[in-house]
């Protein structure tokens, strides 16, 4: 086979993409050892490697990426602290020499990172947090570990458990009930009190006061036999005179207004209000039950 030296002598000059597009010559170009004109030493070394500006003056192709990443001296990169917003490039060696001059500059930008990430958290925490958020007027508050809950109350005065803010509609009034194990007031030590508050909420100045709702309290009756069940049922109509709903300040009322003497302990015995320790009472307003004022 001719070398590309002997056909340059024959007159046979192959053009460059002719050489490039041949494989077979290519491949047989770039592999054999052959006398060569420095023409065709500098094709070898196009079609071998790459040339380079450091030390490694060519470097074969399918070594260039990691030579570059991690070898070459004066290829440019990044600094490490790009996406904070250090502006930074050069070779390796100038790249070494910021980031021990620069820790400084480097700390205040991670400074201002974890700031933006703080408020993003909380944004995105106050977001999951009104997806979570109860508008049907109903709450269905689920009491665990009540046992526990009692022996602590009889122990402790004034043990008061509340439930999940829920509200009357989404643009409506901000509520929340609270229910003492061990009593409160005229049912303390012989009955469970429940209680509603109204909380400050987000579109008070919208709404019409004092606050005008039926809210009735439901502790269910668990019986395997629906039909047999006999559920406690209290309600009332608010009195609008009442301080207790007017529009709350930002220190809502401590107590709200409910039933001192919801149900009593012995009652609790007697039916299947309780069971696995677990009872169930749901709070519901109703807005067509609405005093004229």
């Amino acid at each position: 086979m001719l070398t590309y030296r002997h056909a340059m002598y024959a007159g046979d000059i192959p053009s460059l993409s002719s050489i490039l597009s041949n494989p077979a010559f290519v491949r047989s170009f770039t592999l054999r050892r052959l006398p060569l004109c420095r023409a065709a030493f500098l094709l070898r070394q196009v079609l071998n490697g790459l040339r380079t500006g450091c030390d490694i003056s060519i470097i074969a192709r399918e070594e260039l990426e990691t030579h570059l990443k991690d070898e070459c001296t004066v290829s440019v990169h990044s600094c490490s602290f790009k996406e904070a917003g250090c502006r930074f490039k050069g070779p390796r060696f100038a790249l070494e020499k910021h980031l021990d001059e620069s820790s400084q500059q480097h700390l205040s930008l991670m400074c201002g990172v974890v700031s933006k990430q703080q408020h993003q958290i909380a944004s995105l925490k106050s977001a999951l947090s009104r997806l979570s958020l109860n508008y049907s007027g109903t709450l269905i508050w689920k009491i665990s570990d009540f046992a526990a809950k009692m022996a602590e109350a009889k122990s402790k005065e004034g043990m008061e458990l509340v439930s999940p803010p829920f509200y009357t509609s989404q643009y409506g009034y901000k509520l929340q009930a609270s229910l003492f194990p061990n009593g409160n007031g005229a049912g303390e030590d012989t009955h469970i009190s429940v209680y509603i508050k109204i909380l400050p909420g987000e579109y008070d100045a919208l709404l019409r006061w004092p606050f005008a709702h039926s809210v009735s309290f439901t502790l269910f009756d668990q019986s395997t036999c629906p039909e047999k069940a006999c559920n406690i049922v209290e309600s009332f109509i608010p009195d609008p005179t009442w301080k207790n709903f007017q529009r709350p300040s930002r220190e809502p009322d401590s107590l709200g207004f409910g039933f001192p003497k919801f149900v009593s302990h012995e009652m609790l015995k007697k039916r299947h209000f309780m069971k696995d320790d677990t009872m169930f009472i749901r709070v519901k307003v109703d807005p067509s039950k609405i005093v004229a004022v």
